[in-house]
């Protein structure tokens, strides 16, 4: 179980505009994950049988910080790796390799947990 600590500048803007979605490739129902409607990131979200994650907002940068760390940097988005790992990777293992590895465009929390014995993380 995962919760949201609603910790994000905009998320007075936002708030009313979170849906939790099913996403499915080929037929088969791949995670849910909490999103802002008409948006391509997540939030939270879970990969049935594997893991579940989300992200919450560590020291504040400004977005235009945010930004140019995308474009100078090569860092991914913070809830756009989130939406990757939860598409790409079925297992803990892997999420958890891949959260560690990835450099990212803010600093944040990820939050992991697993279906076997002693899987959780926070990183």
């Amino acid at each position: 179980m995962h919760g949201r600590n609603l910790d994000f500048e905009m998320w007075g803007l936002l708030s009313n505009m979170v849906a939790n979605v099913q996403f499915y490739k080929g037929g088969k129902h791949l995670f849910t994950a909490d999103t802002v409607v008409g948006s391509v990131f997540v939030l939270t979200g879970i990969r049935p049988g594997a893991f579940a994650v989300n992200v919450d907002t560590r020291t504040a940068k400004h977005f235009y910080d945010d930004l140019i760390s995308v474009m100078v940097d090569n860092a991914i988005p913070t809830c756009w790796l989130l939406r990757k790992i939860l598409e790409e990777e079925t297992s803990y293992q892997g999420a958890l390799a891949r959260l560690k590895k990835e450099r990212i465009s803010a600093p944040v929390y990820y939050i992991l947990s697993g279906v076997g014995p002693n899987e959780g993380a926070v990183i």
